[in-house]
């Protein structure tokens, strides 16, 4: 699992058409990128504008410039509405909200509200824990703002990539915001830090972006001292009865995230009592790209899932 090879996504994947009108298939024109990079999808005609009411940009949610959102809303304004957060990945260490731009867009012509967000990250001496914390402030910001807007949100679903499913996990089952969660999706995430297929594999590269983002101190020597640190830090060691539904996707041929991670997570979440769906991907690696017909299932789940916990 080389969480330092986590890089921001630059080719459209998980192309589908959910709903007549809506979604647009994909442009091939992109460049075909590295195959360990984040699963970001775009799920919009990149030709047609996304925002059909309009959007806010760069809405601050705290005093770092990295604490920015952006929202976008639904053609038809309702007296109350799901939303949607989506969280970008990059290794904790890479990456914009801009990645799930065309997503935000999508979302609001579904008729949700959508925000992607920024967040600290290492270079701002970031911890998984002020990352969580960040998004606390961003749901605060996210509710106030598109009440002042005229929209009153009453559930938000969580969706994050790789680095930023991570988060979306570690949120849902560890806070307790004022904002309801409906649900959490997480593509290709690393979910359990004990896994024995990273402990075999990992380097010092690893272990440093693993040290980064626990804030404390691990190696190869001190990895086996530090298991309570490492289950603290895992979303498979954190979930418990009455947590979000859960949406996995991960792929079996992942060279980032053991697909044992995926299913170490599952069996968790079977344990525990939580709805969930793991969706593999048999024929991809981390970015989840060469299973189209399962990206087909994994997007309407998604709608499905929104429709049925967003309500």
């Amino acid at each position: 699992m080389r969480l330092h090879r986590f890089r921001r996504v630059s080719v459209l994947v998980l192309c589908a058409v959910l709903v007549a009108g809506a979604l647009g298939a994909c442009s091939s024109s992109t460049t075909t990128s590295s195959r360990t990079e984040d699963p970001t999808p775009s799920w919009a005609t990149p030709s047609v504008s996304p925002y059909t009411t309009g959007m806010r940009k760069d809405v601050p949610y705290g005093p770092s410039a990295a604490q920015k959102m952006d929202i976008c809303y639904p053609p038809t304004r309702s007296k109350a509405t799901g939303a949607f957060l989506l969280i970008h990945g990059g290794s904790w260490a890479s990456g914009d909200k801009s990645d799930f731009e065309p997503l935000c867009g999508v979302v609001a012509r579904l008729g949700f509200v959508g925000a992607t967000m920024n967040y600290r990250m290492f270079d701002a001496k970031a911890t998984y824990a002020d990352m969580l914390a960040d998004i606390d402030l961003a749901l605060a910001t996210y509710e106030d703002t598109a009440r002042t807007d005229g929209w009153t949100i009453s559930k938000v679903a969580l969706l994050g990539a790789s680095a930023g499913g991570y988060l979306a996990l570690m949120y849902a089952y560890t806070r307790q915001p004022a904002l309801p969660i409906g649900f959490v999706v997480g593509m290709s995430t690393p979910t359990d830090f004990t896994d024995p297929a990273f402990v075999q594999s990992a380097d010092a590269a690893q272990y440093s972006t693993l040290s980064n983002l626990l804030g404390v101190d691990l190696s190869q020597e001190s990895v086996d001292a530090r298991q309570a640190a490492l289950k603290a830090a895992s979303p498979a060691y954190r979930v418990k009865a009455g947590d979000p539904p859960t949406i996995l996707a991960h792929g079996a041929k992942d060279t980032v995230v053991p697909y044992s991670n995926a299913v170490r997570m599952a069996t968790r979440l079977a344990i525990a009592g939580v709805p969930y769906e793991l969706l593999t991907y048999p024929n991809s690696d981390h970015n989840l790209s060469d299973d189209p017909d399962v990206s087909d299932r994994f997007l309407s789940l998604v709608l499905s899932y929104a429709t049925r916990y967003l309500g």
